[in-house]
């Protein structure tokens, strides 16, 4: 009897098991890959990189490039310091070195930067990355081609269990939070293995998913269109370098666009320019009902321009005082003392440690409910397809995509010049028609910039990496 029960356990326990990775119930097979591949070909978007991308791609099944070809596809910028006769010796560089060369990993894809990784059919293996401006010509105006493998993990990480890989990352930095979970049927978040789940953590650019809730909410009521034009405003551009910068004020974006920007390439700019664009009002009422466990931890929601001013523009006695006051009275602050300021140009103070305990905050459980309300927007709605998009624009690593039929990916970081990485964040979603979803999200904390050190940063995406190769192998 003894040796029956325990026979019983053990199968009830592979069953359970089991279902963590194969749903028994999983209705319709609606997930479709955002960049559908047949017959080893990807079919890109109608954007300007992805359009650049393709020219490029079809220039390693011909001869030769002409200058005439060369001209029309890049920017003026960029044939200002690379002559059309040296661009011309640059893709026949790229032609010889990858010979017909395919697209084999489509890593991250948004309307201004594409980031593949090639194979030509020597098996020479690279990676290119282009950017194309969004005006004018819509030309090239970044391009780097270089050889490598699609490798990741250190070796010391390549056999760890998800136990030892979690309890390592746990060591990386002062403060951690990792959890690896599931998504139910119910929606909810169940979690597999963690560390630390519930802990707020400083989010850098992961507080960036919220704002495209507001948004999708805004579109799902019927108050905002994808497709409608946002124009690039002064009062919303961001000091630091963006993509969206660019491009001339008064260009006009679809806000699709921008919200693919603001995750794919994490602009800081386009994130601004949708956070008005949907209003605080919108966006915290989306907060109210995304699981967070606290809702008022990241209301009202900041800006980055708003956040960078508490950085910097203000004595830390003041931005402190900011943080730890009531709702109402930082909606008065932002309206009162930030709002007048405009965007950041100048630097008088630098409140480095308001990095890790003075902004967006969440916890990895918050961000994987989050997840889990970002996909409960109907099927083929336009609400669903912009968070698809927009979520779905970057992987961040090789060997992820290929592997799922959808991945969202957005990570974050705040850096201080001075001592290197205080936050540095990372998210996926990764999701399989009969599967169960499984979110994987490793947040670093350090007050004193110690992620940076001895390779840190590389450490933290090389653990993550095995976490992410035991997911796609059932965990």
């Amino acid at each position: 009897m003894k040796s029956l029960v325990g026979l019983i356990f053990i199968l009830l326990s592979g069953l359970v098991q089991s279902q963590l990775i194969f749903r028994n119930d999983f209705g319709p097979l609606d997930i479709q890959p955002l960049f559908p591949e047949s017959q080893g070909v990807f079919t890109l978007p109608d954007e300007p990189a992805a359009n650049r991308l393709q020219w490029l791609l079809d220039q390693f099944s011909v001869d030769q490039t002409s200058l005439a070809e060369i001209n029309n596809q890049f920017s003026a910028n960029w044939l200002s310091q690379i002559s059309a006769t040296d661009t011309q010796a640059f893709i026949q560089s790229i032609r010889d070195s990858y010979p017909q060369a395919k697209i084999t990993d489509l890593v991250a894809l948004s309307p201004m930067e594409a980031f593949v990784f090639i194979e030509g059919d020597t098996g020479n293996t690279g990676f290119i990355r282009l950017q194309a401006l969004y005006s004018a010509n819509q030309g090239i105006n970044f391009l780097q081609v270089q050889g490598r493998d699609d490798v990741v993990q250190f070796p010391e990480d390549n056999n760890l269990s998800l136990t030892e890989a979690i309890t390592k990352f746990a060591s990386l930095a002062a403060n951690t939070g990792v959890l690896v979970a599931y998504i139910n049927d119910d929606n909810q978040c169940q979690i597999i293995d963690a560390h630390n789940p519930s802990q707020l953590l400083a989010t850098g650019s992961l507080f960036k998913p919220w704002v495209l809730g507001g948004l999708a909410e805004a579109i799902d009521q019927g108050l905002l269109s994808p497709s409608q034009n946002v124009e690039f405003v002064a009062s919303e551009r961001v000091f630091n370098n963006t993509l969206v910068n660019l491009e001339p004020l008064g260009t006009q974006f679809k806000l699709v666009d921008l919200a693919t920007l603001m995750l794919g390439n994490s602009d800081n700019t386009a994130t601004d320019l949708v956070h008005e664009t949907v209003g605080r009002t919108v966006i915290d009422a989306y907060i109210d009902v995304s699981g967070v466990d606290d809702a008022d931890v990241l209301k009202p929601m900041l800006s980055v321009n708003e956040q960078f001013h508490l950085f910097f523009s203000f004595n830390l006695a003041t931005a402190s005082g900011f943080i730890s006051d009531t709702e109402t009275n930082q909606l008065n602050f932002i309206n009162n003392q930030i709002v007048p300021l405009g965007p950041v140009t100048n630097f008088p103070f630098t409140n480095d440690s308001l990095l890790t305990a003075g902004s967006w905050r969440a916890s990895p459980l918050d961000i994987c409910n989050n997840m889990a309300t970002l996909r409960m927007y109907e099927r083929g709605s336009l609400a669903r397809q912009v968070v698809d998009r927009a979520y779905g624009a970057q992987a961040a690593q090789f060997r992820i995509r290929p592997n799922w039929d959808r991945v969202w990916y957005k990570g974050g970081s705040l850096v201080s010049g001075a001592t290197g990485y205080h936050v540095l964040t990372h998210a996926w979603l990764l999701e399989d028609n009969g599967r169960w979803p499984i979110v994987v999200v490793g947040m670093t904390n350090d007050s004193s910039g110690g992620i940076d050190a001895d390779n840190g940063v590389f450490k933290v995406q090389s653990v993550l990496a095995r976490i992410l190769e035991l997911a796609d192998q059932g965990l």
